[in-house]
């Protein structure tokens, strides 16, 4: 189960790459809303804590309808810490 978790953990991680590179408002993005809901569960499930921790600050930063900065922020530290996980 963890290793599928991880395998989706990359599919993702190849969506989140692509909303970054978005021109279109990330705030209200349903598709990025559920992304960072889905890590933000199933993560903390299968022990990275650190993806979880970042799913739930850009999903409550997403819903919160926040500024672009820290929406690009979060979303910019939830891909670094995917990326460090999957190394």
């Amino acid at each position: 189960m963890r290793q599928r978790f991880l395998t989706r953990c990359a599919d993702q991680l190849a969506d989140l790459k692509a909303i970054a590179h978005q021109a279109a408002p990330l705030a209200g993005n349903d598709r990025l809303i559920r992304i960072a809901h889905s890590l933000a569960g199933s993560a903390g499930t299968f022990g990275f804590a650190e993806i979880s921790a970042r799913g739930c600050t850009l999903e409550t930063l997403l819903v919160e309808q926040a500024d672009g900065g820290s929406v690009h922020a979060a979303l910019d530290a939830l891909i670094t810490e995917i990326e460090r996980t999957l190394a």
